[in-house]
């Protein structure tokens, strides 16, 4: 049977198995953000969920299926990736949080669907449910002919759907609640100090300043809200999953973030040349 196991010495690298050294690299940390921008840390941290994918593939199609424990040593690297992903980025925010809000690391496609400077965490939810109904729809002509369901989120048992649907409920709550913080921090820029200070022409510079810091700050703590909840959000819908059906969640996950994250590039790279070129002939 395959292993998943990260081999403790460089060396035995030769003779461990594709799928074990495919999750090997899964496990690879990030570099140390203090070193670099956040722009080359989104770059690097793209990079390693391509890495992920791969892995999540090769364990998810693997025959015969791994065992749990490597599985789920999988799951918990992959997680741990996104875990610093975000200590990385509120790193980043505390020190320019606007660029959190506008960022020019992404494509202008996915800053159309950003909420509160990110994904929307309910979406994981739903990309359960999609991802679920898609499995169990491929596998359906087999299992009325007296087959059985594969270990994959087509095999999600009441209890799961029961458990997810009460998880998208109280995600759903805590979503409002932030929406709520949001929208106070933005009502806060037409404050009495703020209008005296537009009225005199914004000329008052530390003014300004001063004023304008503040309602960041209300903007940096409704990111912190936002971001802790897309994680703990991952991290629940993961914890209500088998190990196979977790690995299978994580793979439909960095399938549809680096396949929106590619097409939105591409999207841009063709603008940029469109702009750029001379135009047609009259």
């Amino acid at each position: 049977m395959a292993t998943f196991k990260t081999p403790p010495l460089v060396s035995s690298e030769a003779t461990m198995p594709a799928a074990t050294k495919s999750i090997a690299m899964a496990a690879a940390p990030l570099p140390p953000p203090s070193t670099e921008s956040f722009s080359k840390f989104f770059e690097n941290w793209i990079s390693e969920q391509t890495r992920d994918l791969a892995a999540l593939r090769t364990a998810a199609s693997a025959a015969p299926a791994p065992p749990d424990a490597d599985l789920r040593g999988l799951v918990d690297r992959v997680l741990g990736h996104y875990e610093h992903y975000y200590h990385t980025k509120a790193a980043a925010a505390a020190d320019d949080v606007l660029r959190m809000f506008s960022p020019s690391w992404t494509s202008t496609t996915e800053n159309l669907f950003l909420w509160c400077g990110g994904w929307r965490p309910t979406a994981a939810l739903h990309l359960l449910y999609t991802k679920s109904g898609m499995q169990l729809e491929h596998q359906l002509p087999a299992f009325l002919d007296g087959g059985s369901l594969e270990p994959n989120l087509g095999d999600l048992s009441a209890e799961q759907l029961q458990a997810a649907d009460q998880l998208q409920r109280r995600t759903i709550q805590k979503e409002r609640e932030i929406d709520d913080a949001a929208a106070s921090a933005q009502e806060a820029l037409t404050t009495v100090k703020m209008v005296e200070l537009a009225g005199g022409g914004g000329m008052d510079a530390e003014g300004m300043e001063r004023e304008m810091q503040t309602k960041a700050d209300g903007m940096k703590r409704v990111l912190e809200m936002a971001d802790a909840l897309r994680l703990e959000t991952m991290r629940e819908v993961v914890a209500l999953l088998r190990p196979a059906q977790a690995v299978h969640f994580l793979l439909a996950a960095a399938e549809l973030h680096l396949a929106v994250h590619d097409f939105g590039r591409r999207k841009d790279g063709h603008a940029r040349a469109g702009a750029g070129a001379a135009p047609p002939p009259a």
